[in-house]
């Protein structure tokens, strides 16, 4: 009898482990499962995106390198940026942007140098745009530098906020305005698919920006942050910017003709915006 139930003891203390063993097995492959699923969805959640930053310019190669190497300094994921730099064929600077383009230091940004001379500054952002690989469009000047550490992981941040559809995106451009608006607004490609431009055509030089905002505001699909930020060296705010491609912008009439040009493409804005909802 003794010997029966210590047998029956034995049994049940098998029992006891195997399930232990059973239990221990399954709480370790559900824990893997719930890790694996949320580190998933952060993964989802905080995209890495490809930036194309859109770069027309013009004798202006010192400028080009200043940018650079705020660039350069402060992206964390270099491999992803996209930097699309626009030169006119008569350009007096060409050799000194490509020896710019091709210093060791700056071998992790994928700077692509197109010789193309193109009328108008909307006109050369679309052309860009048009050539470019990025999730994200950004259309900069070459007389700004990026203050914000990390950039483009916020930038992650901010487009992981919405799901595939046309957006912008406003940083902290260092200008204060008494009214909405951002001197240079990120765009997706979704965005870009949607109309089929970055900047409307109708102008000479001004209003890319103004044209965005407008469109943002009107559609509601816009996100704002002060978490990233440039700084712009402006030839209207310092003087010792000022040069002969800024003067060129200046020279027969063109802000004062983009300006009535403007004012009457208001229903043209009105269309587009209708396409973004």
């Amino acid at each position: 009898m003794k010997h029966s139930r210590s047998i029956i003891q034995s049994i049940t203390k098998d029992i006891i482990k195997g399930n232990r063993r059973l239990y221990w097995f399954l709480f370790t492959k559900l824990k893997y499962f719930f890790l694996s699923k949320n580190n998933f969805l952060k993964r989802k959640k905080n995209k890495s995106h490809k930036i194309s930053l859109l770069l027309p310019s013009r004798e202006r190669s010192k400028k080009f390198l200043r940018l650079i190497e705020s660039i350069n300094e402060t992206c964390l994921n270099k491999y992803r940026i996209e930097i699309l730099l626009l030169l006119d064929e008569d350009d007096k600077e060409l050799y000194e942007y490509k020896k710019i383009s091709l210093e060791k230091k700056y071998n992790l940004l994928n700077i692509k140098i197109i010789i193309k001379s193109i009328s108008t500054h909307a006109k050369r952002n679309n052309f860009l745009a048009n050539n470019s690989m990025g999730d994200i469009i950004f259309p900069i000047n070459d007389d700004i530098v990026f203050k914000t550490k990390n950039w483009d992981i916020q930038i992650d941040k901010e487009f992981s906020k919405i799901n595939n559809i046309p957006y912008s995106l406003w940083i902290n451009c260092g200008q204060k305005y008494n009214y909405l608006h951002c001197d240079f607004p990120l765009i997706n490609r979704e965005w870009f698919m949607k109309l089929g431009y970055v900047g409307s055509e109708f102008f000479k030089f001004w209003y890319l920006d103004t044209w965005i905002c407008d469109l943002s505001f009107r559609s509601k699909k816009f996100l704002i942050t002060n978490k990233i930020e440039v700084f712009q060296y402006s030839a209207h705010t310092i003087k010792d910017e000022v040069d002969n491609t800024h003067l060129k912008n200046q020279q027969n009439d063109i802000p004062r003709k983009d300006l009535i040009t403007w004012q009457n493409t208001k229903k043209y804005r009105i269309t587009d915006a209708k396409k973004l909802k």
